[in-house]
C-alpha cells in the first residue's frame, strides 16, 4: 500500500508539473482587463481624415475627371523667370529663407511641343503649327494652338492620347467642350471627333458644324462608346483648308462622382468615399508654397470657367490645370459630408526647393490672399468674395472649419509670419481653428490653443516603437493634427509591413484622442504612370483604382471609430531581445556625410588580437571607399563581438554632421542593413545612434541621442566598447552614453465604446510572423455573446495589393459567437484585428 501511494503521488506530482506547463504555454500575449463603466478620451469626428495634393497626376489624370491631357494648351508656359537648360525647367536663383543660401535645383520639362497632342497629316497635306496668344478667348488664359492647313482633304487631323491613354466604357457618354475659331474654311463644313480604340478603331463618333468668321465660338456635343478601351485616342478631324485656333479642348464622362460637371472621376472618388473622411486638406503639401512664390497655388485663379484656368506647373514636375480648384474642392467636401481644410502660403517657397522669401512689406498681401479665401468658402453674401461665391451658385457656406499657416515652415521668419496670420485670422473668423506648422519638439511656439502639425515619414520600426508616444503628451500643450505621416522607408512601393505599423501608430493616436484631434496619411494617390513619391496610399490605372493594405487600415480605423475610449490595464508579453550584433559576416566602416573627415589610428581590440590601420597604410583587412561625400574606411572582417573594442581619432571640417561610424552593415557600401553612430550630428548638437531597416524582418532600434558637440577641425579620441545588447561609446575619455538594442514590439491594442450602436470595439494588431493570443476580461457590464469580427491579413510581411490582384489584402467580416466577460481570441499572423459586440 505504501509503495502505491508513492507511485500515485508521483502521478499526482507529475500531473501538477503538466497542468503548470500548459498553464505556462497558454500564458496569453495580450491580457486586457476592461473597464466597461469607464469614460476616458472621447474620440472626436474630426479624428480621420485625408490629405490631396496635386503629386504623382493624383488630379491631373486620376481624381479630376478631365480625360484631355493639356486641354488648354498651357503647358508649355513657363513660369515667370525660370528657364529651359539642357532639357529641365530651372528657376531664377534665390536666397533661401531657411538659411540664407541659393539652392539649385531642376525639374522635369516636356519636350513635346504639344504636350498630350499629335498633329496627324496625310501624304500631300501641309500644315504649319504653333502656339500663339494674340487675341484670346480667355486672358487670363491666352495660349493656343494654331493650324494654317492646306490640302486638308488629303486627311489632317489633331489627337490627344489623354493621360497615358483614354479610358472608355461601352455605352458610357462622354461630354465635349470646345473654344475654336476658324478663318477661311466655308461655313456649314463639319469637324469629324471621333473616338479611338486601342486598335485605332473608331468606337463614337459625331460631328460639329463649323462657323468661319474668324471669332471665337464655344462648341458642346455627346458622344457614346460602342465598346470598352483602356488606351484610347480622341481624334478632331480637319475638315477644309483654313486657319483654325483651337482655345479649349476638354472631354469628360457624364458620369462624374455625384454628377457634377467638372467632377470627379466616379470611381477614384469612391475610394476616398470610402474612407468617410472627417476633413479634407487642399491644396497639399508642397505646392501650396510652390518652386518659388510665383508659382505657388493661387486659388483666385482657380475659379471660374475651367476654359478660363491658367493653371500653373506644378511643383512636382508637370503642369497643374487648376480644374480641380478651391470651388471643386469646397463641393467636394460637402458631396462627401466632410469639413474643409485649406493651407495658406506665407509668403515663403518651399525650403527644399529654392526658399524664397517675400519682402517683409508684402506679407500684409498674403494675409489678405488668406483672409479673401475664407471669406469666398464661408462670408455673407454681401461680402466681396461671399457675392462671388453666391454668383458662382453657391451662396450657402460651404464647410471650412480648418486654416493651415504654411506647410512645412519653420524658423525664426515663419514664427514671425505665424503670429502675424494667426491674430488676423483670429481677430475676424474666431470659429476657425488654425494649425501651425510646428511639430512636437518646438510646440510651445503654437500658443493660444492652436494645433500643431508634425508630419512622419519613417521606417517600421519607428511606428512600432513610438505608438505609445502620445501617453506622456503633456495635456496643456496644442492639440495636434498629424497632417503628413506614412511608412514609406524600407517597404519597397509599400506593404502589409508599413500598413502593420501605420496600424499600430493608430492604436496610440486613438487612444490619446484628446489631444491627437486629427490625422490624414499622404499623400493620397499614386498614378501608375507619374510616381514621384515612394509610397502612396491609393494607386490609380486609367481603368483602375487600387487601395493598397494600408488603404485598407485607414478604412478599418474609421469605419470603427468609438465614441470614446475605454479605460484598460493591459500587459503585453515582451518581445524577444534582438542581438545586438548580426549572425552572418558583416561589415564595419567609418565615413562622414555632406562634410570632410580624416581618421586616423583605427584600431579592432578583441581579446588579445588587435587589429590596427596605420595612418598613411593599408592592410588587407581594410579597404577605403569613395561614394559623393562619404570617404569611408571599411573592415572586411567586420563581424563584431560581445567585448570587442573600437577606436579611432577623427577630425571633421563642421557641418550639419562630423563624422559616422558604421556597424553591423550588410553590404560594404554600407547602404543597407545595422546601425550607425552619428558623432556632432543634428547641427552639431548631439551624438546618438541610428538604424536602418534591413531584409527578413529584422528590427531595430530608432535614433536615440545625447546632446552632445564636437568641435571642427580638432582631433578628437573614439572609444565604442561593444556589449551583448549594445555600445558604450567614449568619446576623448568623455563617456557620452551607453546605447541599449530596444525592445520593438510588435503588439498593439485599444478599446472604446461605440454609443450609437452600443459597442464595445476591440483593436488588435499582431506584426508577428505567427499567431498570437489575446485575453481580454470585460468588467462591469453583460456581454452579448454574438457579434463580429473584422480582419486584415496578409501571408507574409512584403505582400501587397497589385492591379492584377487589387483585394490580395483586404478586411474579411465574419460574425463570432465567442465573446463572454472573459475570452480568449487568438490573431493570424500581420493581422489587424477588430472585435465588436454589444454590452447591457
Amino acid at each position: 500500500m505504501i509503495f502505491i501511494r508513492m507511485i500515485n503521488n508521483r502521478i499526482v506530482t507529475l500531473l501538477l508539473c503538466l497542468v503548470c506547463m500548459n498553464v505556462t504555454a497558454a500564458e496569453p500575449d495580450i491580457l486586457m482587463k476592461v473597464n466597461l463603466k469607464s469614460h476616458a478620451a472621447d474620440i472626436p469626428e474630426s479624428l480621420y481624415g485625408v490629405f490631396f495634393e496635386e503629386i504623382n497626376h493624383a488630379g491631373e489624370g486620376g481624381l479630376y475627371g478631365e480625360l484631355l491631357q493639356n486641354r488648354s494648351f498651357e503647358d508649355k508656359v513657363l513660369p515667370q523667370g525660370y528657364k529651359v537648360e539642357e532639357g529641365s525647367l530651372v528657376p531664377f536663383s534665390t536666397p533661401n529663407y531657411a538659411n540664407g543660401r541659393v539652392t539649385p535645383c531642376n525639374f522635369k520639362w516636356n519636350d513635346n511641343p504639344y504636350p498630350g497632342w499629335e498633329i496627324i497629316k496625310g501624304e500631300g497635306a501641309e500644315i504649319d503649327a504653333d502656339i500663339i496668344t494674340v487675341n484670346p478667348k480667355f486672358a487670363s488664359a491666352p495660349s493656343q494652338l494654331r493650324l494654317n492647313v492646306s490640302n486638308a482633304a488629303k486627311g489632317v487631323s489633331l489627337v490627344n492620347e489623354g493621360f497615358w491613354g483614354i479610358h472608355f466604357t461601352k455605352d458610357a457618354t462622354y461630354r465635349l467642350r470646345m473654344w475654336l475659331k476658324v478663318k477661311r474654311a466655308s461655313n456649314g463644313n463639319a469637324l469629324s471627333v471621333k473616338m479611338i480604340d486601342d486598335d485605332a478603331k473608331v468606337i463614337g463618333e459625331d460631328n460639329i458644324n463649323l462657323i468661319s468668321d474668324d471669332e471665337w465660338h464655344e462648341y458642346t456635343l455627346t458622344l457614346t462608346s460602342s465598346s470598352d478601351a483602356k488606351n484610347g485616342k480622341l481624334s478632331i478631324g480637319i475638315p477644309a483648308d483654313g486657319t483654325y485656333c483651337f482655345d479649349y479642348v476638354s472631354l469628360f464622362p457624364t458620369d462624374t462622382f455625384h454628377g457634377r460637371d467638372n467632377g470627379m472621376r466616379r470611381d477614384v472618388a469612391e475610394m476616398i468615399d470610402g474612407l468617410h473622411p472627417a476633413f479634407i486638406r487642399w491644396p497639399g503639401g508642397c505646392i501650396v508654397e510652390g518652386i518659388t512664390l510665383n508659382n505657388r497655388v493661387d486659388w483666385k485663379k482657380t475659379l471660374g470657367d475651367p476654359a478660363s484656368r491658367p493653371g500653373e506647373y506644378d511643383s512636382w514636375g508637370y503642369r497643374n490645370s487648376y480644374g480641380f480648384g478651391y470651388k471643386e474642392f469646397l463641393d467636394f467636401c460637402e458631396d462627401l459630408g466632410a469639413k474643409a481644410l485649406y493651407v495658406c502660403n506665407v509668403g515663403l517657397a518651399c525650403t527644399g526647393r529654392t526658399g524664397e522669401y517675400s519682402s517683409e512689406g508684402d506679407i500684409q498681401m498674403y494675409v489678405d490672399d488668406a483672409l479673401d479665401a475664407i471669406e469666398y468658402a464661408i462670408g455673407d453674401t454681401s461680402t466681396v468674395w461671399g457675392a462671388v461665391r453666391a454668383r458662382q451658385g453657391h451662396p450657402q457656406p460651404y464647410p471650412l472649419a480648418y486654416i493651415e499657416v504654411g506647410n512645412e515652415n519653420f524658423g525664426p521668419m515663419y514664427d514671425h509670419r505665424y503670429r502675424i496670420f494667426r491674430d488676423a485670422i483670429k481677430a475676424r473668423y474666431p470659429q476657425l481653428t488654425i494649425i501651425s506648422d510646428y511639430g512636437l519638439d518646438n510646440k510651445a511656439k503654437a500658443v493660444d490653443g492652436d494645433m500643431i502639425d508634425p508630419h512622419w515619414y519613417v521606417k517600421p520600426e519607428h511606428f512600432f516603437s513610438t505608438a505609445d508616444q502620445f501617453d506622456g503628451y503633456d495635456r496643456k500643450s496644442p492639440d495636434i493634427y498629424i497632417g503628413e505621416y506614412a511608412c514609406n522607408d524600407g517597404v519597397g512601393g509599400g506593404c502589409m509591413l508599413a500598413a502593420l505599423s501605420e496600424a499600430a501608430f493608430l492604436t496610440g493616436v486613438e487612444r490619446n484622442a484628446d489631444v491627437v484631434r486629427m490625422a490624414s496619411y499622404a499623400p493620397l494617390f499614386e498614378n501608375r504612370h507619374d510616381k514621384a513619391w515612394p509610397v502612396n496610399l491609393i494607386w490609380i490605372d486609367n481603368d483602375k483604382v487600387v487601395g493598397r493594405s494600408s488603404y485598407y487600415v485607414q478604412k478599418m480605423f474609421a469605419d470603427n471609430r468609438p465614441t470614446y475610449n475605454l479605460s484598460a490595464d493591459v500587459n503585453i508579453k515582451a518581445e524577444t531581445r534582438r542581438q545586438a550584433f548580426l549572425d552572418q559576416k558583416s561589415y564595419m566602416g567609418l565615413g562622414c556625410c555632406d562634410t570632410k573627415a580624416e581618421f586616423r589610428n583605427v584600431s579592432v581590440t578583441r581579446g588579445k588580437h588587435h587589429l590596427e590601420l596605420a595612418e598613411t597604410s593599408d592592410t588587407t583587412s581594410w579597404a577605403i571607399a569613395r561614394d559623393g561625400h562619404r570617404l569611408a574606411y571599411i573592415w572586411q572582417q567586420g563581424k563584431l563581438q560581445e567585448g570587442d573594442i573600437v577606436e579611432f581619432d577623427a577630425k571633421s571640417e563642421g557641418g550639419q554632421e562630423q563624422f559616422r561610424f558604421f556597424f553591423d552593415m550588410k553590404r560594404p557600401d554600407l547602404k543597407e542593413g545595422g546601425r550607425h553612430v552619428t558623432f556632432g550630428g543634428w547641427n552639431n548638437t548631439a551624438t546618438g545612434v541610428e538604424g536602418f531597416y534591413g531584409e527578413n524582418n529584422r528590427w531595430i532600434t530608432v535614433p536615440e541621442q545625447k546632446s552632445d558637440a564636437i568641435t571642427p577641425n580638432d582631433w578628437h579620441h573614439v572609444r565604442m566598447v561593444f556589449l551583448a545588447d549594445g555600445i558604450d561609446i567614449t568619446i576623448d575619455g568623455r563617456q557620452i552614453f551607453t546605447h541599449r538594442t530596444d525592445i520593438i514590439k510588435r503588439k498593439f491594442c485599444t478599446v472604446g465604446y461605440d454609443e450609437r450602436n452600443g459597442e464595445v470595439v476591440i483593436k488588435l494588431v499582431n506584426a508577428n510572423q505567427r499567431k498570437c493570443t489575446a485575453k481580454i476580461q470585460l468588467e462591469g457590464a453583460h456581454i452579448e455573446s454574438q457579434g463580429k469580427v473584422i480582419e486584415l491579413k496578409a501571408a507574409f510581411p512584403q505582400a501587397e495589393n497589385s492591379y492584377d490582384n487589387p483585394t490580395l489584402i483586404h478586411p474579411v467580416e465574419r460574425s463570432y459567437s465567442g465573446f463572454a466577460s472573459s475570452f480568449t481570441y487568438t490573431m493570424p499572423a500581420n493581422s489587424v484585428t477588430i472585435l465588436r459586440t454589444k454590452i447591457k
